[in-house]
């Protein structure tokens, strides 16, 4: 039996969890973006003058099957002599040098080789620091190719150091309220 106005705030008590349980799919989406980590790391410098650095990423938030992969950029008036990718099994790591006459961009190149292919190893790249201070973020995308050879870009993003904090969405913030408002329209229910 339902008592003063009773249906009126049933309407209200589920219109309040669909617009929840649309902003927890949408956080949900948000949260599924690629996201590819860097730890810079100096190596010991064999060249006198010669600033020898190694990358190693660590990527998440993608599913990579096979023929899908990811393009790491760097800047040509930042970085040289891009050497020795790797990567697991899963993947064929390649690089492409910058040109600074060009001027075009180096890349670190990781394809898929399998479907589900691993992320659990890290992917590595060595090279030449020609900037200031500490190399820091690069451009990526993530991509997959068709039958055809045809490259469809997927997602654009930049990378994070490995150390600063990567911001995900309050979802827990947001599945307390959800979990409230279910346990009102519940107890509503039962009172009714």
């Amino acid at each position: 039996m339902i008592q003063n106005g009773g249906l009126g705030d049933m309407k209200k008590t589920g219109l309040l969890l669909v617009m929840i349980a649309a902003l927890l799919l949408f956080s949900a989406s948000i949260s599924s973006a690629t996201n590819i980590t860097y730890t810079a790391v100096n190596l010991s410098d064999v060249t006198p003058g010669v600033d020898l650095w190694q990358y190693s990423y660590a990527v998440s938030g993608f599913t990579f099957d096979a023929d899908y992969g990811f393009t790491v950029y760097f800047d040509e008036t930042l970085y040289s002599d891009l050497a020795n990718p790797s990567a697991n099994a899963d993947w064929d790591p390649i690089v492409l040098q910058p040109v600074p006459d060009l001027p075009a961009a180096g890349v670190y190149d990781a394809l898929a080789l399998n479907d589900v292919a691993s992320l659990a190893d890290p992917f590595t790249l060595e090279f030449i620091w020609l900037g200031i201070g500490t190399p820091g973020a690069q451009p990526f995308e993530v991509y997959s190719l068709d039958s055809s050879g045809a490259l469809t870009v997927l997602e654009e993003g930049q990378t994070t150091a490995a150390a600063a904090p990567v911001p995900e969405p309050a979802t827990m913030l947001l599945f307390g309220p959800g979990l409230a408002a279910l346990a009102y329209a519940r107890k509503r229910l039962k009172v009714s």
